[in-house]
């Protein structure tokens, strides 16, 4: 099983569609937020499910919930933008609520700069912004191969 994670294409859907291409195969895309305009073109792109949460420039994605949180191989995953969690400042509030929600790792974006950290319990990642990178992105790849779960970021630009 492979999951890819992406954040903050705020419209550049010409850059967007590069990754994907790179990206290629995968059973899911996750969308960090801040990136309503380009969910069609993910699915009209790649055939996966898409798993999006809400930035706080999704202004029209209504439907869209704030965090999501799944199993994948056994590991507990939280999904949210960050936005809402203070996540400029630091990701305390972010590996609060990942243990919340019995997770151990984070997937979020809003900062628009790569990032893999972890506090106490919490491995905290950010993928970066395709639309508007401060420092490098790309994407982070979940995969899962027999029961061994690997958790890397993918250098894009």
């Amino acid at each position: 099983m492979r999951y890819v994670a992406i954040s903050d294409t705020h419209g550049n859907r010409e850059k967007l569609r590069d990754i994907l291409s790179q990206i290629g195969d995968c059973d899911a895309i996750i969308h960090l937020g801040d990136g309503e305009n380009e969910l069609s073109l993910i699915r009209s792109t790649i055939n996966a499910d898409v798993i999006a949460v809400k930035g706080n420039n999704d202004y029209f994605a209504r439907e869209l919930p704030l965090s999501r949180a799944f199993r994948f191989g056994g590991i507990g995953i939280y999904c949210c933008h960050g936005h809402t969690l203070g996540v400029r400042e630091n990701r305390n509030r972010l590996a609060e609520e990942c243990r919340r929600n019995d997770c151990s790792v984070a997937l979020y974006g809003h900062t628009h700069i790569s990032a893999d950290e972890t506090i106490g319990d919490v491995r905290c990642i950010n993928p970066g912004s395709i639309g508007y990178p401060y420092n490098d992105f790309g994407y982070v790849e979940l995969s899962d191969l027999k029961g061994n779960v690997e958790i890397r970021f993918v250098k894009c630009g």
